[in-house]
């Protein structure tokens, strides 16, 4: 009984992980061929066969995975602890966004990295919460137009399913920036090889070396971006993916050594992240494999007049989602 809860433990601690880095409804039957149409821009080329749960995609019929279970994740520019807020347009943006897609029959894992410039459908509402309109905008700003909790992540939730073709989101997991540092502090801080010469956001990011990053270095490495620079957000997203590889092995490697570093990693994470994942659904993760395949929405990044803007490429969207969520019928 021990060993499972240490394990259930290990879990929780790896969810808030990925949010922070990434940083989180009953399994969906099939694409919704209406709510494909509504999406005038994208004109996906999937059609909807006789059966709600088959799809024909180039002449083949799949049907959705029934085994998969998805997990949003979410990290937030918010550099407070969890409240929620009153007014829209107060509760940040969620500057990195992942979706967990774990396979319960197979016990595997794949990560989606979505880019937080990725321009989609937002819903936008009125500073009393009133809805106004459904305007194209880069999809990090829909948690903005929530509460800074609950209402943020379901907004975040709906937006990314509609960007993957209304593929289901089971579950959310989201965490305020502000959390990085007292987590990387409590467990020790994490080693790192810099990839690139980074020592424009630091002095100690230099190509090549090892280091091991305390709370600050931590932040500054997840979080730096250079706005001037054209798809800078590409290279903070490959740094966040380092940061969450180099983290998971600090905990399991700690894990020998008992249960307070743990302990002390979730009391530190908690008052920054806000989630609808039972105890339950925790421990039933428990058997998943933790080694995940990492794959990204494809597309390309533009200029804005502003920011940059990142533009799916919809038929290798198209493509990879069939391969992530779909299987070929009998």
């Amino acid at each position: 009984m021990k060993k499972n809860k240490n394990t259930t433990k290990i879990l929780i601690i790896i969810l808030s992980v990925i949010a922070v880095i990434a940083a989180a409804g009953a399994i969906y039957v099939g694409i919704q061929n209406q709510k494909m149409k509504e999406q005038s821009k994208r004109q996906p080329k999937q059609e909807q066969t006789e059966s709600s749960s088959h799809i024909t995609y180039q002449g083949k019929k799949y049907e959705y995975n029934g085994n998969l279970r998805t997990l949003l994740f979410l990290g937030v520019d918010k550099d407070e602890e969890v409240t929620v807020k009153e007014t829209t347009g107060r509760s940040g943006q969620s500057d990195c966004i992942i979706l967990l897609v774990l396979d319960t029959e197979e016990k595997t894992t794949t990560l989606l990295e979505i880019s937080r410039d990725t321009m989609a459908d937002v819903k936008i509402y009125g500073l009393e919460g009133d809805y106004l309109s459904t305007e194209t905008a880069q999809i990090a700003t829909q948690y903005a137009y929530g509460d800074g909790e609950m209402r943020s992540c379901q907004l975040s939730r709906e937006a990314v399913s509609t960007l993957l073709y209304d593929i289901p989101i089971n579950d959310y997991l989201s965490l305020n920036m502000a959390g990085i540092a007292p987590i990387t502090d409590q467990i020790g801080g994490v080693e790192i090889t810099i990839p690139e010469d980074y020592t424009a956001i630091d002095p100690a990011f230099v190509q090549g070396s090892t280091i091991v990053l305390n709370g600050e270095l931590s932040e500054k490495y997840i979080r730096s971006r250079d706005t001037d620079v054209l798809g800078s957000n590409n290279q903070r997203m490959e740094r966040q993916t380092q940061f969450i590889q180099a983290l998971l092995a600090k905990v399991q490697v700690s894990e020998d050594n008992g249960n307070s570093m743990m302990q002390q990693f979730w009391s530190a994470g908690r008052p920054y992240i806000t989630t609808d994942l039972s105890m339950d659904m925790l421990e039933k993760l428990s058997s998943y494999s933790i080694d995940p395949e990492i794959l990204t929405v494809p597309g390309e990044v533009r200029a804005g007049a502003e920011h940059d803007e990142f533009y799916v490429d919809d038929e290798a969207l198209q493509k990879m989602i069939i391969e992530i969520f779909y299987k070929e019928a009998d």
